[in-house]
């Protein structure tokens, strides 16, 4: 009787961990030609995403949005909605969206910083994020003018239209 009992057992348990490699099997091919379908559309990308940028330390603050040819910006610590409108010129745009569409999507999380001054409150803690088709792309973090060489043009001409505000 015992005899019985354990092939049963042994049986049931191969027999439930075949259906579950198959179904694991099965969610990796469809995720990961999900995955390819993601990656060969955002390298050729022709639309701008829409950039969040934002630093924050003890006595600075500040959120950028750029969007359809206009930045929005605050400066408020307590966020909750942009503050200021930013009508963005033509050569602006077109800088910004050559900048923007050029930038990798899905390597934006693995950007290196090139300081880390925001560690010992050298420089205020910087992100920038990227939002296209609905998807979030946000990097790692970084230090306030100091950005990562892979969107350091970018941020530079960001933070320049915030500062002729």
């Amino acid at each position: 009787m015992k005899a019985i009992t354990i092939l049963a057992t042994i049986a049931i348990t191969i027999t439930g961990c075949n259906c579950q490699k198959k179904a694991t099997d099965s969610n990796v091919v469809a995720n990961s030609d999900a995955l390819k379908d993601a990656i060969t559309n955002n390298k050729t990308q022709s639309v701008v995403p829409t950039i969040y940028y934002d630093a924050v330390s003890r006595g600075f603050a500040l959120a950028t949005k750029v969007e359809n040819k206009v930045l929005y910006i605050s400066r408020d610590r307590e966020f909750k909605e942009y503050s200021e409108k930013i009508e963005i010129s033509d050569s602006d745009w077109k800088e910004i969206s050559a900048l923007a569409t050029a930038v990798n999507l899905e390597k934006v999380k693995d950007m290196k910083w090139p300081t880390e001054q925001r560690y010992y409150d050298g420089a205020p803690h910087a992100n920038i994020t990227f939002e296209a088709k609905g998807v979030k792309y946000p990097a790692n973090g970084f230090d306030h003018g100091h950005p990562p060489a892979e969107v350091e043009k970018l941020v530079n001409k960001i933070l320049s239209l915030v500062e002729k505000k």
